[in-house]
């Protein structure tokens, strides 16, 4: 038997390790769309659902300032939300194809980054920012939102809010305007 058809076992591990790095790559892309959306808010809180027939699966709950204030609530159907606004030039050019003013495409990105990487890259969302009936519900035995924080409003560039996480770009809000730190699980 010859083996020169065949593909070795590496090329898959390095197609995994590409699309892995690519999921990552796109959680920057939705925090600067949504950020340019919302200036004022400081977070995309996406909730994660379970089902029986098809594990779990995402949706958009709201956009929310520093403190946990709705900026931006999505409709359980997003086929009933209305179009967010529109960005810059610049972003929506790295959208391609997809609209970054339509929920489902925003939904569909953070999506296709968890069934890439499942648990690695959506982060929990803040206690402080959570609703009183969200932390209850964690409490009684709930799943925790998850929360994409949106870049800081100070206008600095990534990674030039000190204190900070440390990770550039900065994926958070710095010192001087939250006390917020990113809880990495």
């Amino acid at each position: 038997m010859t083996t020169a058809t065949l593909t070795p076992f590496s090329a898959f591990e390095d197609a995994r390790a590409k699309a892995r790095a690519a999921a990552g790559a796109m959680v920057p892309l939705l925090a600067a769309t949504l950020h340019a959306q919302f200036p004022d808010a400081r977070f995309l809180v996406i909730t994660r659902h379970e089902t029986d027939y098809d594990g779990d699966y995402l949706r958009l709950d709201s956009v929310r300032g520093a403190e946990g204030e709705i900026v931006r609530a999505f409709p359980e159907l997003l086929s009933r939300a209305e179009q967010l606004p529109a960005v810059p030039e610049e972003i929506a050019a790295l959208w391609g194809a997809h609209d970054p003013r339509d929920p489902g495409a925003i939904l569909g990105l953070a999506q296709r980054v968890e069934d890439t990487a499942p648990h690695d890259f959506l982060d929990f969302l803040p206690e402080r920012a959570r609703t009183d009936e969200e932390i209850e519900g964690e409490n009684a035995g709930g799943r925790t939102p998850l929360g994409i924080a949106l870049p800081c409003p100070c206008g600095a560039p990534g990674g030039e809010c000190a204190p900070c996480c440390g990770s550039k770009p900065c994926p958070t809000v710095c010192s001087g305007c939250s006390t917020w730190r990113p809880e990495f699980h």
